[in-house]
């Protein structure tokens, strides 16, 4: 054991556009405002990071940050994941991350993550604290039962969320009575905007039981299925279009997630310096909020992704780009 206390790992899991980021946002303040060293490992499907941007707005004083795109971190970016974990239980005593949280992708089905603990590099120097379930209760509650993925990543969960509860009480109250009746012993909190409620179960206090005689990790729609298009813009894009594509149904395949960083044409810089905006589609709903200045005084880069499965990529990619209105006497970039 190297007398070292082991590093606390949390799984942050759960499907796509369910709330992930705006948890582990939480959970990362909370650490920092509770004086502990705190980083973070995101996965995101695709080559561009924008989770990974949502949380450096933020700016938290993180002992290590990591992002692994184009894979996933429950099978493709394994190595990746060990390799991070291994470096940073290097570090020094008093500069190591005493917790980490690792959030995954979507599409990732956890089940080979939980034995992180057991690899030969990080044996003893790494424990496995929980495995937080963000489920959002705008999806329709029968993907419980139809959707594998789904059911998987909220099975194997020491404590759910069921995030966007205000939104919908409702249906809140429909989802609670599924997973209830489902997992009968796996603790379940009714979130709102990513906040549990006073004297809720500690994620970092997990029960995670040994996985049942002959689990295998499988996802319904799988890594494989989907694809993700990106895309970088080079000029503003209009508010309008963007919120009418985003919402109508797609010509072919399905659209399972969205999301981006943007300046709006015709809207004004706002009072903290910034005309970045962030935009999120999932359960049908379009946000868009404000992105402030990174760190150093610079803004982050316009992008676009698109996750789906059978999506027409030629036709998304001239969609995405002709969103964009450039300046008088500036040219769009023609794709080839």
């Amino acid at each position: 054991m190297n007398g070292r206390t082991p590093v606390e790992i949390l799984i942050v899991t759960g499907p796509l556009g369910a709330g992930k980021t705006t948890v582990v946002n939480r959970l990362l303040k909370a650490e920092i405002a509770a004086g502990r060293r705190v980083a973070v490992l995101i996965n995101e499907f695709g080559a561009i990071s924008v989770d990974g941007t949502l949380l450096d707005a933020d700016r938290p004083e993180l002992a290590g940050v990591q992002n692994l795109v184009n894979g996933c971190v429950c099978c493709s970016l394994r190595n990746d994941v060990v390799t991070t974990l291994q470096a940073w239980c290097d570090q020094p005593e008093d500069q190591r991350p005493e917790r980490v949280v690792l959030e995954t992708t979507g599409l990732a089905d956890p089940t080979d993550l939980l034995d992180l603990e057991l690899e030969p590099a990080l044996a003893g120097r790494l424990r496995l604290a929980g495995l937080l379930t963000v489920l959002s209760c705008l999806t329709p509650v029968d993907h419980l039962r139809t959707k594998p993925l789904l059911h998987r990543q909220a099975a194997l969960a020491s404590l759910i969320h069921l995030s966007k509860a205000d939104l919908d009480p409702s249906a809140a109250v429909a989802w609670e009575g599924e997973l209830r009746s489902a997992f009968r012993d796996i603790p379940l909190v009714a979130t709102r905007h990513g906040m549990a409620p006073a004297g809720s179960p500690d994620p970092w206090a997990g029960d995670v039981r040994p996985l049942p005689a002959g689990w295998a990790a499988t996802t319904g729609t799988s890594f494989a299925e989907a694809r993700a298009l990106n895309l970088q813009w080079d000029h503003p894009v209009d508010p309008a279009a963007l919120e009418a594509l985003l919402l109508a149904p797609p010509a072919s395949g399905e659209l399972l997630r969205a999301k981006g960083v943007c300046s709006f044409a015709g809207w004004a810089r706002r009072n903290d310096g910034s005309d970045r905006w962030a935009f999120q589609l999932a359960d049908g709903r379009l946000e868009v909020s404000p992105l402030p200045l990174r760190a150093d005084g610079t803004a982050a880069p316009c992008a676009a992704i698109v996750i789906g499965t059978g999506l027409d990529a030629p036709h998304w990619k001239k969609s995405l780009r002709d969103l964009e209105r450039p300046s008088t006497g500036q040219r769009r970039k023609v794709l080839l």
